[in-house]
């Protein structure tokens, strides 16, 4: 599958493409950045515009659009811009007006190696569309702009070569810039809006989007992706002592727990998707005292076999399984005939399940109208054997309490233990 950019990745290239046009005449399609891992990357520019603001002001501004390859990534599409600007320091209060809120998220005084040209200082600050961060936990401190620690060095250093390049290059008219300091502003109009999908608000983001990235791509259904994020999360509520957390597979399943539990913070939902024992022993590890697993039939059934990680690559639905957990679970009850039940239709459903075609199939067998009043007990069953293998995932803490929410097809509670 096909590779794409990192929002830090597109940042980077629309800063370094944004200076590289101040000075530069003539247009150009693409710009080249250093990539965290030490390679060059190419990017295409979306557009190139140059103008002056007024008698002392003049801005080049560039725009690129993220790429995420084949990555079903909510920011693919959008468009980054930077604008870069040459304006006396004392000014700089002038430029909210045109870009609202400015964060300042770095200043490079004495910008270049040669001592002649020290004086020169670049501000590099976001704008609209990129997120605020409020909380701690995460690896930019509050009330600074959601620029992760790698984009940031990414940024930086496009920004410092680019700009040193040309102040300390022999065809530049230094007097022609008429100020000491440059700032570059990052900006996308987007990013509200799209932020709307993304965990941000959860983790205490807002304004818009975060400026990511670790090795500046976006890898299709990165595993490595998903547990980082799972880790952050869960740093974030070691972080603020947040000491339950609920796990779901899905985005569905985490509407439905955020409805069921919805006194409890945001901050507390991570969707784990198949990683449930990595999920299960960091959690563990960063302290939390309560874990909630909300989820549907089949992921359920899983976990009850002892699957560590559900995605169908590595774990089988053993329909067996299941269909002995529900004969045992029957035969187990007292009087089963006084109960309107006989061991002939306990072998019927036994049957009925392990020839079913799917999961949903043998829950909708275990709920007919036959053998729904048993139905509590089966689920139940089901529940404490996933509940088991959990807390042997976390390596039996007897300091963390576990409690698993079984819910409907269509976001029903139907067993909890």
């Amino acid at each position: 599958m096909r590779k794409g950019f990192s929002t830090g990745s597109v940042s980077a290239a629309t800063i370094k493409a944004s200076i590289r046009y101040y000075f530069k005449s003539i247009k150009f399609s693409v710009i080249d950045i250093k990539m965290p891992g030490g390679e060059t990357a190419h990017l295409d520019i979306a557009g190139l515009e140059k103008f002056e603001e007024d008698a002392e002001r003049s801005i080049s501004r560039a725009v690129v659009v993220k790429d995420s390859g084949d990555d079903p990534d909510v920011t693919n599409g959008i468009k980054i811009y930077a604008d870069f600007i040459n304006i006396n320091e004392n000014k700089i209060g002038r430029l909210r007006k045109c870009y609202g809120k400015l964060s300042i998220y770095n200043t490079i005084s004495n910008l270049c190696s040669s001592n002649a040209f020290g004086g020169f200082t670049l501000i590099l600050a976001a704008g609209k569309g990129i997120g605020i961060v409020t909380k701690p936990g995460l690896p930019v401190e509050p009330g600074q702009a959601a620029v992760n620690p790698v984009p940031f060095k990414m940024i930086e250093l496009a920004a410092r070569e680019e700009l040193c390049h040309w102040i300390e290059g022999p065809i530049l008219d230094l007097s022609a810039i008429g100020a000491d300091t440059f700032i570059s502003v990052l900006y996308i109009p987007e990013g509200k809006e799209v932020a709307k999908k993304t965990l941000n608000q959860r983790l205490g983001i807002y304004g818009g989007i975060s400026i990511l990235g670790t090795t500046g791509y976006v890898i299709p259904i990165s595993t490595k992706a998903w547990l980082e994020t799972i880790k952050t999360s869960l740093i974030f509520l070691s972080e603020n002592k947040i000491k339950t957390c609920v796990f779901t597979p899905g985005r569905y399943s985490e509407k439905i727990a955020m409805k069921i539990f919805k006194d409890m913070p945001k901050e507390s939902f991570i969707e784990m998707g198949d990683y449930v024992a990595y999920s299960m022993r960091k959690a563990a590890g960063f302290g939390i005292k309560k874990i909630i697993v909300v989820g549907q039939f089949g992921k359920m059934i899983k976990i009850a076999q002892g699957a560590g990680n559900t995605n169908a690559k590595y774990t089988d639905l053993n329909l067996n399984f299941l269909g002995e957990t529900v004969r045992k679970t029957l035969l187990g009850l007292n009087r089963l005939e006084s109960m309107g039940l006989t061991e002939k239709e306990t072998e019927y459903i036994f049957n009925l399940i392990i020839n079913s075609n799917t999961s949903r199939q043998a829950y909708e067998y275990i709920l007919s109208d036959k053998f729904r009043p048993f139905s509590g007990v089966i689920f139940e069953n089901i529940l404490k054997a996933a509940r088991e293998n959990l807390n042997k995932m976390t390596g039996n803490n007897n300091d963390l309490d576990i409690e698993i929410v079984l819910i409907s097809y269509k976001g029903e509670i139907i067993k909890t233990v």
